[in-house]
């Protein structure tokens, strides 16, 4: 009569099997870490382009003419939520440049020498730059150019920019 041997298995896992799971789990991580700074990326960029958006907008409907034609309103700064407008030259080259904060409300005007620098003031977060330029062949026309420039700390070279146009008819 034969015997019957049992035979205890372990059941465990062999060397390679762990350094294979090793090797998909630390894949799988750096590709999570990799994820979240172009989110964080994208985010960043998404805020700076509807900060630019919204200022832009504020500053074209903020063009308007008041009882003289020759020269357009900008707001240039706030006193107890009122903005506090400039006349600027429609029929003559104009630039000017204002700085933002975080609300997309304009703080104060900077001199575009000042501007060229970084920006270090407490609550800048933005800084648009508006341009006038009468058009030649038609004189009642007026070119509208803001640039919104994001990271006012950062260098001139350092900084993200957003163009917006508009052309006004010079009443």
């Amino acid at each position: 009569m034969k015997k019957k041997v049992s035979y205890l298995y372990s059941h465990a896992f062999t060397l390679v099997e762990i350094l294979v799971a090793i090797g998909v789990f630390s894949i799988t991580a750096f590709a999570l870490i990799a994820l979240f700074s172009v989110t964080h990326k994208t985010e960043r960029d998404a805020k700076e382009e509807t900060q630019a958006t919204l200022i832009a907008s504020d500053i074209m409907e903020g063009l308007t003419f008041r009882h003289d034609s020759s020269s357009l309103h900008l707001a240039t700064a706030m006193s107890n939520g009122i903005p506090i407008w400039e006349n600027i030259a429609a029929k003559s080259p104009t630039s000017c440049c204002v700085a933002y904060d975080s609300s997309c409300e304009p703080i104060r005007e900077i001199p575009v020498s000042e501007a060229t620098n970084p920006v270090l003031e407490q609550g800048v977060t933005a800084l648009a730059w508006l341009t006038l330029s009468p058009k030649r062949s038609t004189p009642d026309i007026v070119t509208a150019e803001v640039i919104i420039a994001s990271s006012p700390s950062a260098p001139t070279s350092g900084r993200t920019l957003h163009r917006f146009t508009k052309l006004l008819a010079i009443p």
